[in-house]
């Protein structure tokens, strides 16, 4: 059976028709869909920046379907990237509930980062689950308004959450380091422009990571595996100028 998409948690109650009990939304899901990734938001107090965090893999593998976590060992196998900064920005929009696969590439591709801003934005609003996600993982973070600080893996992550559309806010934003695209192909196609746009706000150097698109951008390929794109169009590449 193919595995449902990622879905975020509603709240309320079903019936179940052969128990006649009443469930809850999480208790239903997980009843007759079992291969649903479920995510409930719950109340989380930020207990402040912790440099030692360790983040629980194993927490860490229940957000991912098991052959998308085994995927990502292929970034093992790609040369390291370096900027021209230890201290970069990463846009990622519509972002969704999808906080740890940016942070994984990171991890994994860019070893010389030691401080990043994470822009994610999202036309929902999914601040609070993102806290839940990081503290289901272990890891500790303080916040101030749409912003949350901790560190990942020895990296000091900055998390701005932006809620709105992503045409309407990237005229706003500062230049970037790193663009972060994931199953947003068909909310852009309706972007006009938007690749050119993404690409005029890139910093020269910087580096796009998408499962789709770019493929008629000037961009140095680091050749990285179609297997990690839904789409089989997987593009990590450094912007020429």
């Amino acid at each position: 059976m193919p595995h449902q998409r990622m879905t975020r948690l509603g709240y309320g109650t079903l019936k179940d028709e052969n128990s006649k009990q009443l469930l809850n939304m999480s208790e239903f899901l997980l009843k007759f869909m079992p291969n649903l990734i479920v995510y409930e938001e719950r109340k989380v107090k930020a207990k402040g920046l912790n440099s030692e965090n360790k983040v629980n893999e194993e927490k860490l593998k229940e957000y991912f379907f098991e052959e998308d976590y085994q995927r990502l060992s292929l970034l093992d196998n790609l040369p390291k990237i370096t900027l021209n900064t230890s201290s970069i920005t990463l846009l990622y929009p519509g972002c969704g509930v999808d906080l740890f696969t940016p942070l994984i590439y990171l991890d994994k591709l860019f070893l010389q980062v030691t401080e990043a801003k994470l822009i994610f934005v999202d036309e929902n609003q999914d601040l609070g689950l993102l806290k839940t996600l990081l503290d289901e993982v272990g890891v500790s973070f303080e916040e101030k308004k749409n912003i949350l600080r901790f560190y990942w893996e020895e990296k000091l992550i900055s998390l701005e959450f932006q809620e709105g559309e992503i045409s309407q806010l990237l005229p706003e934003f500062p230049p970037f380091n790193l663009y972060f695209e994931k199953a947003f192909r068909i909310m852009r196609e309706h972007i006009p422009d938007y690749e050119k746009d993404i690409l005029n706000k890139l910093s020269v150097g910087g580096v796009i990571i998408s499962d789709t698109g770019f493929e008629n951008a000037d961009l140095e390929s680091f050749n990285a595996p179609k297997e990690l794109s839904t789409y089989g169009e997987m593009i990590i590449g450094r912007k020429k100028k």
